[in-house]
């Protein structure tokens, strides 16, 4: 059986897959690297590699070498496989449900691996990154999915899986530390505790304030547990401590976690001179919005304002 712990970095993705949802991609950057670069995506809080989230060639995306598909670009152009989707909604935001058409041209080499990869995934109960195509060079992240079945017509089934909210999969993830047998309890402890931390995180943030610090959204479903100081700089401790993070709407969250907006002592917001006017009236920002902010904020504020807060030197 597969063991996800086995690749940090594979793991890492599906959890910044899982943060990503509802994010809308304009372009490459965010999702393989800068174009032209030859560079992928840096190290991040989730990923501690230089990594790509699909390689946006073609709907699967098996990483060279691997035995499973890590993502899947969805489109619904008749050039390709027409509908796939199935929307829970007319908004089309969460899916219900997901037709995924493997390759079928005869001229493509790839097609039986990327069968046999999707294949591994079923049986080994590995989700995948799921993107939508909305029009050429517009992705929007869906998420995480599940595949369930292959129909007679080899068409897969997938579903919406959620790694914070499947219990059995964060079950799996602890009774797979435990078997490590070249670790010792009080790393193994240590790696459970980061592992499913995200899930912990934000459930003991939504008991504390379950809305958006910055504009009181309170959609459960749409907030997002975002840390103070960034998870890839923080100790085990502090990525646990409800005092280093704030539950922030997508928006605030991307805002606040690229350090264009921070908390000054006084608890009011900090706007960046680098985000410009027509982005501060988008937003809603105005430096006159005060939060309540603990003391034990604090300590994690001042490290977010001297190095992740944005600023002309």
């Amino acid at each position: 059986m597969y063991n996800l712990l086995e690749e940090e970095s594979h793991l890492g993705i599906l959890e910044k897959f899982e943060h990503l949802k509802y994010k809308t991609f304009i372009g490459q950057n965010e999702i393989k690297g800068v174009r032209g670069s030859g560079e992928y995506l840096p190290p991040d809080e989730f990923v501690p590699s230089a990594h790509m989230l699909h390689d946006l060639i073609r709907g699967f995306y098996k990483p060279k070498g691997k035995k499973y598909i890590l993502s899947y670009q969805a489109t619904e152009s008749e050039k390709n496989y027409g509908k796939q989707i199935q929307w829970k909604d007319d908004f089309q935001k969460d899916f219900l449900m997901i037709r995924m058409s493997p390759p079928s041209s005869e001229k493509d080499n790839r097609a039986k691996s990327d069968i046999k990869a999707a294949r591994y995934n079923m049986e080994n109960k590995i989700p995948i990154g799921i993107l939508y195509k909305i029009n050429k060079g517009i992705n929007r992240c869906l998420g995480l999915g599940l595949i369930t079945e292959e129909t007679n017509e080899g068409i897969f089934i997938v579903v919406p899986i959620s790694l914070e909210k499947n219990t059995e999969t964060l079950n799996n993830i602890v009774l797979q530390i435990q078997d490590l047998s070249h670790i010792t309890q009080t790393e193994k402890e240590s790696i459970i505790k980061s592992r499913i931390g995200h899930s912990l995180f934000k459930d003991n943030l939504l008991r504390l304030e379950p809305k958006c610090k910055i504009c009181g959204m309170d959609l459960k479903e749409l907030l997002i547990a975002s840390h103070i100081k960034p998870w890839s700089k923080s100790s085990a401790r502090d990525r646990l401590d409800i005092h280093n993070g704030f539950l922030l709407c997508p928006n605030h969250d991307a805002l606040f976690d690229r350090g264009y907006i921070s908390i000054n002592k006084e608890g009011f917001i900090m706007i960046s001179n680098l985000l410009d006017k027509k982005a501060v009236s988008l937003f809603q920002l105005n430096q006159n919005i005060k939060l309540n902010i603990l003391t034990e904020h604090e300590e994690y504020l001042e490290y977010h304002r001297l190095n992740v807060f944005k600023r002309n030197r």
